[in-house]
This record gives C-alpha cells, sequence and structure tokens, in this order.
C-alpha cells in the first residue's frame, strides 16, 4: 500500500487538549491530516498551502486556522465566515446564476449525524452536477468514514484507547474492507488477522502503526468509488478499467522488478505529465476515432496547447518543465489548456458544445504531484493497483445495478452495448506497489 496520507499541515495539538499520553496526540494529528486531504487538493490546484487556502476563504488568521476544530466556532465569528466568505463569492463570480448555483452547493453540503461539516463527502459533492450528474455512491462511502474519524477523533480527545478501538472494530464489522451502501451485504469482510491486530493493541503507539495502514485503505476505498462512479458518467460508462491510474505516478519500465535504473533519463512518469498525455489524448481519439500511436512528446503538446492570441508562448521547453516538476501545473492553467485543446482538435465547435474538463482527474492528479512524488522525485509512492481495481469493479457494479433500476421503466441507451472504450497499452502500463 501506499503512505500518502501525510501533509504537513495538520492542525495543532494544543495543550488544553492534549491527551495525556503523547501517542495519542500523534494519532489525533494523522487523523486530521487525513481530514485535510480534500483541502489540500485543492490547495494544490490554486498553488498555495492549506492554511493560505482556508484563510482567503474564511478570512481567519493562519495561526488561527492551525489551532484546528473549524467547526467548533463560536456563533459570532462563525457569522463573520459566512460574510466574508460571500464578499468573496462575489468578487470571483459575477455571473448571478454562478452564485446562486455555488450557494446551493454550499448550503447543501452533507454532514454526520452530529451535525459537522463532512469533509470527504462534501468534497464528493463539490464534483456533483445536478440533475445530470450525481454521485451517490461516492458520497455514501465518504460520508462512512467522515462519521468513522470524527468518532475517532473524539476518542483520541478523551483519551479512551478502548473507545478507540471499539470504534474502528465496530466499522470493520459493518462495512468490512469497503464502506457499505445502504442495507447491501459485506463485500469484503475484513481478515481475521486484521481483527486481531485491533483487539491486541495496548497503547496508542500501536494504534497509531494500524491508524496509518488503516486510513490508506479509507482513501482507496473514497478513490475507487469516485473513479468508477464518476468515470462510469463521465465516459458514458464505456470504460472497462478504472481512469485514475492513468495519471498515478508511472515506474520506468522494470524498475520495480530489478530494482535497478535502465536509464537516467524518465525514471518516473509523474501526475502532471500523465494528466497532459491523458487530455490530449481523449480530445484526439473523439477527434480521429483512434488513439494516439504514442504519447505526445514535448513537441506535439506544445504545438496543440499554444495560442497565438496569448502573450505567454507554450514551448516545447514549457512542456518539459511540466512533464518534471519544475513548472507547476494549476487548476486554473490546466483547465485554460484543456480549452486550448478542445479548439486546436475541434475549431469550428461552439463553446457550448465543450465538454467539461475531467475536473477529478485534474485535482487528483495535481495533488498527487506533491503527494506521491517526493524528495525532487528521488522517492515516490504507488498503489496497490490490484486491491484498488477490486475496489473498482465492486462500485462500477453498484452503478450499474442503479443505473437498471433507474432507467427500467424508461427507454434508454443500453451502455453495456456501445464499443468499449480501451485504453492504449502505453497509457496503461503500471507498475503497483503490490509488486515491489
Amino acid at each position: 500500500m501506499t503512505k500518502i496520507l501525510r501533509t504537513p499541515e495538520a492542525p495543532r495539538v494544543t495543550k488544553e487538549e492534549m491527551p495525556s499520553d503523547y501517542g495519542a496526540a500523534a494519532v489525533v494529528q494523522m487523523l486530521q491530516a487525513f481530514t485535510l486531504l480534500p483541502f489540500h487538493a485543492v490547495a494544490e490546484g490554486r498553488n498555495q498551502s492549506v492554511r493560505s487556502t482556508l484563510a482567503e476563504l474564511t478570512g481567519l488568521s493562519k495561526a488561527r486556522i492551525a489551532k484546528g476544530h473549524l467547526d467548533a466556532v463560536r456563533p459570532s465569528t462563525q457569522r463573520k465566515i459566512d460574510k466574508h466568505l460571500q464578499g468573496w463569492l462575489e468578487t470571483k463570480l459575477d455571473d448571478p446564476e454562478a452564485l446562486a448555483y455555488t450557494h446551493e452547493k454550499i448550503a447543501t453540503l452533507p454532514r454526520t449525524h452530529s451535525g459537522k461539516n463532512a469533509l470527504w463527502a462534501g468534497w464528493m459533492h463539490s464534483f456533483e452536477f445536478p440533475p445530470e450528474l450525481l454521485l451517490p455512491i461516492s458520497k455514501a462511502v465518504a460520508l462512512a468514514v467522515d462519521e468513522l474519524v470524527e468518532e475517532l477523533l473524539k476518542a483520541c480527545l478523551d483519551d479512551d484507547l478502548s473507545k478507540f478501538k471499539r470504534a474502528w472494530l465496530d466499522y470493520v464489522g459493518r462495512h468490512g474492507l469497503a464502506a457499505r451502501i445502504c442495507d447491501e451485504p459485506v463485500a469484503f469482510p475484513a481478515p481475521v488477522e486484521n481483527i486481531d491486530r485491533w483487539i491486541a493493541i495496548e497503547c496508542w503507539g500501536d494504534a497509531k502503526t494500524l491508524t496509518g495502514k488503516a486510513l490508506d485503505n479509507l482513501y482507496l476505498d473514497m478513490i475507487a468509488a469516485l473513479d468508477a462512479e464518476w468515470g462510469s458518467y463521465y465516459f458514458s460508462g464505456r470504460q472497462s478499467k478504472p481512469l485514475f491510474p492513468l495519471v498515478m505516478v508511472r515506474p520506468q519500465d522494470g524498475l520495480m522488478e530489478t530494482k535497478r535504473v535502465a536509464s537516467r533519463k524518465n525514471v518516473i512518469y509523474r501526475p502532471s505529465r500523465r494528466l497532459l498525455e491523458f487530455m490530449y489524448s481523449v480530445l484526439f481519439k473523439s477527434r480521429f476515432k483512434e488513439w494516439p500511436a504514442k504519447p505526445p512528446g514535448p513537441k506535439v503538446l506544445a504545438h496543440a496547447l499554444d495560442n497565438p492570441s496569448e502573450d505567454k508562448e507554450v514551448t516545447a521547453a514549457v512542456v518539459s518543465d511540466h512533464f518534471d516538476g519544475s513548472l507547476k501545473l494549476t487548476l486554473d492553467l490546466t483547465y485554460d489548456y484543456w480549452i486550448q485543446l478542445y479548439e486546436r482538435f475541434f475549431p469550428d465547435k461552439k463553446a457550448s458544445e465543450r465538454p467539461c474538463p475531467p475536473f477529478p482527474m485534474i485535482m487528483l492528479a495535481l495533488q498527487w504531484q506533491t503527494l506521491l512524488v517526493q524528495d525532487k522525485g528521488q522517492s515516490f509512492f504507488l498503489f496497490d493497483l490490484e486491491g484498488y481495481e477490486t475496489l473498482w469493479r465492486h462500485r462500477r457494479q453498484q452503478w450499474e445495478a442503479r443505473q437498471a433500476e433507474q432507467n427500467k421503466d424508461r427507454l434508454r441507451i443500453d451502455h453495456s452495448r456501445r464499443e468499449p472504450l480501451e485504453w492504449p497499452a502505453w497509457m496503461t502500463n503500471q507498475s503497483s506497489s503490490s509488486s515491489a
């Protein structure tokens, strides 16, 4: 499994709330960092720190944000935050309809049973575009995780190890290794040895070790759910494999098997590079009805991305800098690149006919550029892709079942009869942490 669930900006645990056992404080910070990952994705897309992004959105100081517990602010402070956010949105959105839509999205953000913001479910919620694109499976999986993490944090702050263990065991007993949707049966029961490890915990240090691994599994479950549900909508159910691995770190061929670098060039293919290759190739396929024979290089991409009407030229050197991470991709820049690619391949199409960019893939790729690649590319993390695909297929089956139920009384296109979308080999060749 990959260890990517660590950000350097977890809120501090103050002396007043510090559990008597320092190990519990370490678990608190781990859990809080995990809950911040959705904000981290937004911050990476904006080329900001998490605290800078939150400060801009809330009007609070970075020092206050560093303390955490933003759900526990005083009513007067909450009113100031709401007023600040309203003003911020008005400066960013000059379209009344867009402003009203954004307010509606905020008003309908998912919450846990305690009434607190469900941060992971809220992140999934941000990718919905009602009534066409809804993500009930992804939101349900994420909400189960939000509820669990909230319970675990409370147990840590109460310095109650037995309560902490019971929360984990209850979750695993109810859900297994993949969060249940409604009253569906447990799809992947947790192995007995996993349960025994939780039962055997005697100190917070043991809890921290197991929690790190468990959070990785929760993360994979949520991302696989979004991959299956959103991807099935985006590509009309035609894809036969997960999408998100197409923008994960890809090691040089043979590197994971031999542990040797065959060439100093392209030791890894970073998420930023794979994202640009993906966007180009999807629109190329849409235009010419076939995939590019090989990955687009810097020169090919520069030709497609450069817009003569813009002041800043996109050259092969610029694309190469995106490839190696020395020039950061942002959400705005990637969006501009998507528009330019579309106009390059479909110059006669109207802007209203332009497909929506693959926002979840873009945001994850930009985040993974930081989380999966470290030490200037000298170290990197991989997913267990075999386990990931198992989770993806489970969620895909759930999506198909829901589609069949929703469409049983109306005539709809049968996605299974459409031409399946098979990715080219050069795009899917990918090592997994399970092969290490």
